[in-house]
């Protein structure tokens, strides 16, 4: 696990939790999102907003899923990953806990090794580090 502080982790597993209990997106960018999905096949064409939501949640509950904290703009965002119906999902939130984006991430080995990404550790270890 990357070391962060007890503190950073915290943070992120405040945002985690604030995500799980309610999702919240940035003003009207749910439906696109949604839309967008649907077009890249990630989700089927009668694939409502709680359908969507219902797969981020299932991200946010893996054990095994992976925690990134992820930069931009020198702003932090927290982006876990977890593998759904042999796809890999990553969810990407605010520290705050608005959700920015879910997707599918098609070749993830060269996506998460662009620059920002920085691997922490799986949920479980977040979560069982405090």
């Amino acid at each position: 696990m990357k070391k962060a502080s007890s503190k950073e982790h915290l943070r992120m597993l405040k945002a985690i939790n604030a995500v799980r209990e309610n999702a919240r997106w940035k003003a009207n960018s749910a439906k696109r999102h949604l839309q967008k999905r649907k077009l890249r096949g990630h989700l089927p064409e009668t694939a409502t907003i709680k359908d969507y939501e219902r797969v981020i949640l299932t991200v946010l509950q893996d054990e095994s899923a992976q925690v990134f904290r992820y930069w931009y703009n020198r702003l932090p965002y927290v982006a876990l990953t977890a593998t759904i119906q042999s796809q890999i999902w990553l969810v990407m939130f605010s520290y705050d806990g608005v959700i920015e984006s879910a997707f599918v991430v098609e070749r993830p080995n060269h996506y998460l090794s662009k620059p920002g990404f920085e691997p922490i550790g799986l949920l479980s270890e977040v979560e069982n580090e405090l």
